[in-house]
């Protein structure tokens, strides 16, 4: 089987795409049933770095993904001509047609679809409406398309009436720490030390970051012991408005000394910033796998989630859950979980590694495979 890969992204990728790909490509380039892998990035990202050498993987640019005006990429036709390829692999939610080879696309990010998202700007949701209907041409036309969870998969099937047939549930997998690589962030208090709140994420309306925020003003109002909040995560250019107005809702209530932005963190910053927090704190309104729930599990970390979807299908019972924009349960729920003594931490902790082992890159790529396999047989 050849496959052509092509990550037809605007010009960049997320940190959770880029885990996708490291773990992804090189297991499908030593599997025996492929033939050979053309992979296909924007020039702006140097994929190839980040392997060592892969026999059966070619790699080529081919033009960022421009929705207004996305022209003919004659060059990428010319490869993928001389290639041949048996299925075209489109790990995202942008249309791609090429002779008559079957496509199959992957839907990562569920935020345009989502409807219980508040505090986006009037341009922020003209954005992610026409990310909504790329996405959706893109799935209708697809042959395929893997659905990283069975909140997606349902909703494929139900709301845009998608086949059952055409769609593939593929979890991705979790990466399991490494032991002593881990690097404490720079300016984060010595004493908060295994006595914090941690939640990361790209900082945007989608993470619900106001549940958090709102759940430690109460905690410190009732002097609950936990030092402080780390968020982890980039803001982007357009979601610098939104952060300032964050950072004046947390002036206004005194907060400012209980929270530390501890901005894009490196892998090894993430990692001690997962061993050494008391509590870990997802609240994010929407995800499609929630490759940062998956994260914490494999850290052990003692984990609070907001029962939005998919994050009670990931966590299972390793989490504490919290009814979404429902502030005071939430605190509750922390000052609870911070009573815990060391044997039921621990026991906590445990579970949570357990769960994290479910989910492996190996059966990723065993499942992957099988969906295209099934592509092609279809299509042919």
């Amino acid at each position: 089987m050849k496959i052509a890969i092509i990550n037809l992204t605007g010009g960049g990728m997320s940190g959770g795409y880029k885990k996708y790909m490291r773990n992804v490509i090189p297991r499908m380039a030593i599997n025996p049933d492929i033939e050979s892998i053309l992979c296909a990035t924007p020039s702006s990202i140097d994929i190839q770095s980040w392997f060592s050498f892969l026999p059966k993987v070619k790699f080529i640019t081919c033009k960022p993904f421009k929705w207004m005006y996305y022209r003919s990429d004659d060059d990428l036709k010319k490869s993928l001509k001389e290639f041949s390829p048996d299925v075209i692999f489109i790990p995202v939610e942008h249309y791609f047609k090429f002779n008559s080879v079957p496509i199959v696309n992957m839907i990562q990010n569920m935020e345009p679809f989502a409807e219980n998202i508040d505090g986006n700007s009037f341009t922020d949701k003209c954005r992610l409406y026409i990310q909504y209907i790329v996405a959706r041409r893109a799935i209708k036309k697809a042959d395929r398309t893997i659905a990283l969870s069975k909140y997606v998969k349902e909703f494929l099937s139900h709301k845009w009436n998608i086949p059952e047939e055409k769609i593939g549930l593929v979890y991705h997998g979790i990466e399991l720490p490494q032991p002593k690589e881990y690097i404490c962030p720079k300016n984060i208090p010595k004493d908060w030390e295994g006595n914090f709140l941690f939640t990361v994420g790209s900082i945007r309306p989608a993470r619900g970051l106001e549940d958090v925020l709102w759940a430690m003003k109460y905690l410190v109002l009732e002097k609950v012991n936990i030092k402080g909040l780390v968020i982890a995560g980039e803001t982007e250019s357009k979601m610098i408005s939104y952060r300032k107005k964050l950072e004046k809702w947390i002036k206004l209530y005194g907060l400012s000394s209980k929270i530390y932005w501890a901005g894009k963190l490196s892998e090894k910053e993430m990692s001690w910033c997962y061993r050494n927090c008391k509590i870990f704190v997802m609240t994010s309104r929407v995800e499609s796998f929630g490759m940062i729930a998956g994260e914490a599990m494999a850290h052990g970390c003692i984990c609070i989630s907001a029962d939005n979807p998919c994050l009670p299908e990931i966590f299972g019972d390793t989490a504490v859950f919290y009814p979404h924009n429902k502030i005071e349960p939430l605190a509750e729920i922390i000052k609870s979980v911070n009573k815990w003594d060391n044997h039921r931490r621990g026991e906590a902790s445990k579970k949570a590694r357990e769960r994290a082992t479910e989910f492996s890159w190996d059966v990723t790529v065993e499942r992957l495979l099988t969906v295209f396999k099934k592509a092609i047989e279809s299509f042919n």
